[in-house]
């Protein structure tokens, strides 16, 4: 962020509706498209910026092009630089760009748009069920500390089995057919599955992020897996959730970096007599869970049309 002199002084920066920004270096295949008219974002040094001149094309056409797999290997593959991508103007200036008639490029944006704008109200749906299940084990636990809820106490592996992955971080390949976990919040893509269960998984360094999923996937050796009774599902993510963040901030500024296998299965986990509160969640993350899969479903298909749009191998109709 900059102060409001810095933006009147740095007003050649300012971004409009429709450009395509860039990073100079690292991650060289995505790019963000400027959709807001009034946006306040600035194109720093860091990042290279596309602005469509000409009225033969729609400018979220282009973006769509760009994100085709042929331009992203075309993008990886021209970068410079050995331990790190890089581009520069003369490299994106060069991309390959083929487009059909303004209309026909109007209508294949609409339609990936339709399956963006659906895989963004899923994302929506999904974080209004997390405050949910945040409102309501929130709410468990103010009962059960003032003994207005009763229940007892135990500890995560009496509640589930506890392992990490065996892969390295080179296991993932481009275009898996299964997720692969890592420590990072985004899961990669893998050949071959390991899992196939309802499971919590918590990165065991980095920020030490806590996931779950249901479904066929794979896991990196610091990623531990956690899989539960499918009645505690939703009682076990929440209580490692909120464990984890617990112990991250206890460590804020120490030298732990890492979490050990006894941290997680001793996570500390009330479990309430009262049934209600584990139906509860688990209605609500398996909601999530849902939505999760239509989205891969959705991206899967964006991820097919995309192409074959593109190349006339598929048509719109009125």
């Amino acid at each position: 962020y900059v102060s409001n002199e810095d933006a009147i002084r740095l007003e050649r920066y300012k971004t409009i509706i429709n450009d395509i920004l860039y990073a100079r270096r690292g991650d060289v295949e995505k790019h963000a498209f400027i959709k807001e008219k009034d946006n306040g974002v600035l194109c720093g040094t860091g990042c290279l910026r596309v602005r469509i001149t000409t009225s033969e094309v729609e400018p979220e056409f282009i973006s769509f092009f760009l994100n085709r797999e042929e331009t992203r290997k075309w993008l990886v593959t021209h970068a410079v630089g050995t331990n790190m991508p890089n581009l520069n103007t003369d490299i994106l200036s060069g991309i390959p760009i083929a487009y059909p008639l303004l209309e026909e490029q109007r209508k294949i944006v609409q339609v990936l748009n339709s399956l963006d704008e659906k895989i963004a109200l899923n994302n929506a749906v999904n974080d209004n069920l997390e405050q949910q299940m945040h409102l309501i084990f929130e709410n468990m636990m103010a009962k059960a500390a003032t003994h207005k809820l009763s229940g007892e106490y135990t500890i995560a592996q009496n509640l589930a089995t506890v392992v990490t992955g065996k892969e390295d971080a080179n296991f993932s390949v481009p275009n898996g057919k299964y997720k692969f976990f890592t420590c990072s919040n985004t899961p990669l893509l893998c050949d071959e599955y390991v899992f196939d269960s309802s499971s919590i998984l918590i990165a065991g360094n980095g920020d030490f992020n806590v996931k779950h999923y249901s479904g066929k996937f794979n896991a990196y050796q610091r990623t531990y897996i956690l899989t539960p009774d499918k009645k505690y599902f939703g009682l076990l993510y929440l209580a490692s959730l909120y464990r984890i963040n617990s112990f991250k901030s206890r460590s804020s500024g120490s030298i732990v970096k890492f979490i050990t296998k006894s941290d997680v299965e001793n996570i500390p986990v009330f479990i309430p007599n009262d049934m209600f509160y584990l139906q509860e969640l688990n209605k609500l993350i398996y909601l999530q869970e849902q939505n999760k899969l239509e989205n891969e479903l959705l991206v899967n298909l964006r991820d097919w049309l995309l192409p074959m749009l593109m190349n006339g191998q598929a048509t719109i109709s009125d």
